[in-house]
């Protein structure tokens, strides 16, 4: 037996609370730190749940072997995975989500 057609009130009423649930979330990703490490653990990328970078933190000791490619690399591997990061918290609230650091 087909279900009923929703009516109007109930799918403005559904809609709202859909609405209510995504501002939820997006203040609290908002609000979340989630972080980046580059491969040697020399950098950290911190960025919110939705993307926004907040600070980069570099060891002192990527200036001993001034290595610039390395540093460089170091920084790449740090921000995508702060991204990744974003991305899946975001997925774990919103569904799925493409973050792009900015």
């Amino acid at each position: 037996m087909p279900q009923p057609q929703p009516t109007r009130e109930e799918l403005v009423k559904a809609g709202r609370a859909f609405e209510r649930r995504l501002r939820q979330a997006q203040t609290s990703l908002e609000h979340t730190l989630v972080t980046g490490r580059s491969a040697d653990g020399t950098v950290v990328v911190l960025a919110s749940g939705l993307g926004q970078l907040k600070a980069v933190q570099v060891s002192p000791a990527v200036f001993d072997t001034r290595d610039v490619a390395a540093l460089q690399q170091a920084i790449t591997q740090s921000i995508r995975a702060a991204a990744a990061n974003a991305a899946a918290l975001a997925g774990e609230k919103l569904g799925a989500v493409e973050i792009n650091l900015h």
